[in-house]
């Protein structure tokens, strides 16, 4: 946004708020009396109450209140609540206002009495009091039953208040009552009441819990007992002192590990030894002719490796098989030599057949032996596996009742140590309440604070008053400013017209009124209907506002008065104007110019009497006022609606449209008859006139409307008879009255008395 339009902004929004402004100062002035009559009648009754008032004193104590209590043993720490420090110190607010401590200070001496002596009167709760009496007393209309009369202890909750010192840990009690002793006596008493609530409610605690320990303590002492019992029975039916099956010397685990290592050793070479037969006995099954017996895989095998009489055969049998593939590379397969060596390799082999048979049945008889042996060995770990399963039971069982044995007695010798606390600790009264400064008897009444009161009186009269001259206002329905015409009325204001009266020693107050404009022109009035005419004259142009109909919503509001002084203006300005009275129920234009009513507007209409024949020259002291001519309304008919409605009326306005510059026409008010609304039909425009302060804006509504329903033309309003003095600066000091009286001041600058007289 350019820095001009936010200058413009900104001074467009200060100028509306000065106006604003200017109009809630308008507002008081026009309301001046109720905020005075308010303002007395309230700073009265401060005033009188004021000095009239019974003098209340005030007393109060302060009690300290900490969070914990100060411990002598440790078991004080369980009864610590963890609570925040609003809610803490609200709770205790409310305590020391309780019954049960109320009830220990009615006990106090003197206390009975000061509260049986007062009543429900106690002085300091005045309002308090004055509630109760209206309570009762609204209780006898509605035919309500009587309530009971307070207790003592309700009596004195209404004498205390009780509030926290800010950011600190004291309460403090305060009492206001007539006499300064009570207030003291009152202050004291429940200060000392509440803290010896909290000391016997802590040695009450205290009892309770040394009871409840030792309850305790004996069904303690009885679950000790028979956990001892359950353990001692449980030794004698297993008949064992202890046992420790995890223990390192224990004989069972010594010798069940013994076994289990047995009985894997035996499994290891039970597996190693059957892998070597199957090998073995697999060798012998696929090869019947021993032809594979030297090769390599099958003295893989560790016990045919390890046998000397078959790794011998097996060196002899290799070397006879490599001779005999020699030899029958250079003999051939029939030669003798070949034949020799083939045969020693065949019985080598059938040797080597026969050891591996051997070998198999040794195999299978160790394998036998083994079988037995892991078998034995299995059963013997199982039996032992079987008696320290049924031990590890006994020994969960034990331990369990020892446990228990063991827990039972550290709960027994904690109850008897708390209970030993406690019964030490019921001897010390020390709480967390501390009554750290008592009341002291006052020695000046606290209230009333007169001047305060005064003052306080003051502002609540002015508020009081100025809230409801703004009700009243809100509330007040008339058209009062220009802008109510404007913005509730709807309709835009050609100008306002002062309230007037007549000049010293003028006898015809309405002739004045009417013919304002000549007789006074350096008027504020005068001048007021001078601007109207301005704004008249630019809001249309003349050919098309040349017959004009003055009218109003109800009567009495200046309509006559200001068609006429508007025809005057009009005529000064050098228009020829023709001033037509067409109010036929209410005729009063020739009373104000002095004229004969014999012949006017009914004439022309009805009996043939020509325009020029009818019209009439206003005189001023005896003088022809230049420009103006007057129609009378004349003889009044029977029928003046349909007289007005007719063709004869048409072609009395054509008439006049041509001799004249402009036509004033005086009508009734358009909501009693229907002529204005006839005339504001076939003119060229309407000025509605609105007495201000009289006219509600609903009336000037209805006008409004039903002008626009027959399509009339309204063309402003007038308000009238205004009291510029009550509008506010703005429309009284700024517009008219400020122009007016400049218009005078020049007025008599240039003219001389001489001239002025003429």
């Amino acid at each position: 946004m350019p820095v001009k339009e936010q200058h413009a902004g900104r001074a467009g929004r200060g100028m509306m708020d000065e106006v604003e402004f200017k109009r809630y100062v308008g507002i008081l002035r026009r309301r001046i009396w109720a905020v005075v009559t308010v303002l007395v009648i309230v700073v009265t009754l401060g005033t009188v109450h004021a000095f009239k008032a019974t003098p209340i004193y005030w007393a109060g104590a302060k009690i300290l209140i900490e969070k914990q209590s100060p411990k002598a043993m440790n078991y004080e720490d369980v009864m610590q609540l963890q609570i925040t420090d609003r809610d803490y110190y609200r709770t205790q607010r409310e305590l020391v206002k309780s019954q049960a401590v109320l009830q220990k200070a009615v006990g106090q001496p003197g206390m009975r009495e000061l509260l049986e002596g007062t009543g429900e009167g106690s002085g300091a709760g005045g309002l308090a009091s004055l509630v109760g009496e209206i309570r009762r007393t609204v209780a006898a209309v509605v035919g309500a039953q009587p309530a009971s009369p307070p207790e003592l202890w309700e009596r004195l909750r209404d004498m205390v208040e009780v509030e926290q010192i800010r950011e600190t840990q004291l309460l403090q009690v305060a009492v206001e009552n007539p006499s300064p002793q009570r207030a003291a006596l009152v202050a004291n008493s429940v200060a000392r009441s509440f803290e010896q609530y909290h000391l016997e409610r802590k040695l009450q605690t205290s009892n309770d819990a040394f009871k409840f320990l030792q309850e305790q303590g004996a069904k303690q002492e009885q679950e000790l007992l028979g956990a001892e019992r359950a353990l001692q029975q449980f030794r004698e039916e297993v008949r064992v002192v202890s046992l420790d099956v995890a223990g390192a010397g224990n004989p069972l685990l010594l010798r069940l590990g013994r076994l289990n290592s047995q009985l894997t050793k035996a499994q290891l070479e039970r597996i190693e030894l059957e892998a070597g037969f199957h090998v073995v006995q697999e060798a012998l099954e696929s090869d019947a002719e021993g032809r594979g017996f030297g090769d390599e895989p099958l003295f893989s095998v560790p016990v045919v490796r390890n046998d000397p009489t078959l790794a011998t055969l097996r060196t002899n049998l290799v070397q006879a098989e490599q001779e005999e593939g020699a030899l029958a590379d250079i003999y051939g397969p029939q030669h003798p030599q070949f034949l020799v060596v083939r045969t020693k390799a065949e019985l080598l082999r059938a040797e080597l057949r026969q050891a591996l048979t051997q070998l198999v049945a040794s195999l299978s008889a160790q394998l036998e032996a083994l079988r037995n042996q892991e078998l034995a060995l299995k059963e013997e770990y199982d039996q032992e596996n079987q008696l320290a399963l049924e031990m590890a039971k006994q020994s969960l069982t034990y331990n369990r009742l020892q446990n228990d044995v063991s827990r039972q007695r550290k709960l027994f010798d904690v109850l008897v140590e708390r209970m030993r606390e406690v019964d030490l600790s019921t001897d010390y009264a020390k709480t967390n309440i501390e009554v750290v400064e008592s009341a002291e008897v006052p020695h000046a009444p606290f209230k009333p604070r007169k001047a305060r009161l005064v003052l306080l009186s003051t502002v609540l009269g002015l508020l009081s008053g100025i809230g409801l001259a703004f009700f009243f206002e809100y509330m007040d329905d008339t058209v009062k400013t220009p802008e109510d015409m404007e913005t509730r009325v709807g309709i835009p204001v050609l100008g306002f017209v002062p309230a007037m009266s007549s000049l010293d020693g003028e006898a015809d107050e309405f002739a004045y009124r009417g013919m304002v404009c000549a007789v006074d022109p350096t008027s504020s009035a005068t001048e007021a209907y001078r601007n109207i005419r301005t704004s008249l004259f630019f809001s249309a142009p003349a050919a098309e506002s040349k017959v004009l109909v003055v009218t109003s919503g109800g009567p009495r509001d200046g309509k006559t008065t200001t068609a006429a002084n508007l025809a005057l203006v009009m005529a000064q300005s050098g228009q020829r104007v023709l001033l037509m009275d067409a109010d036929f129920r209410r005729p009063m234009v020739h009373k104000i110019f002095g004229l004969d009513a014999r012949a006017g507007v009914s004439t022309v209409l009805v009996s043939g009497c020509s325009l020029a024949e009818a019209v009439q020259k206003a005189h001023n002291n005896g003088e022809v006022i230049e420009n103006l001519d007057v129609l009378p309304v004349g003889p009044k008919p029977p029928n003046p609606a349909e007289l007005l409605d007719s063709q004869s009326m048409r072609g009395l306005l054509a008439e006049a449209r041509e001799k004249y510059d402009r036509v004033v026409i005086d009508t009734p008010p358009v909501l009693f008859v229907a002529d204005a609304t006839i005339l504001g039909a076939i003119s060229d425009g309407v000025i509605m006139v609105v007495k201000s302060a009289v006219n509600s804006r609903s009336l000037a509504r209805r006008a409004r409307e039903q002008l626009e329903g027959v399509n009339a033309r309204i063309l402003g309003g007038v308000l009238n008879d205004v009291h510029v003095s009550q509008l506010g600066y703005y429309y009284s000091d700024y517009y008219y009255y400020g122009y007016s009286r400049y218009y005078r001041d020049y007025y008599s600058s240039y003219y001389s008395s001489e001239d002025r007289k003429e």
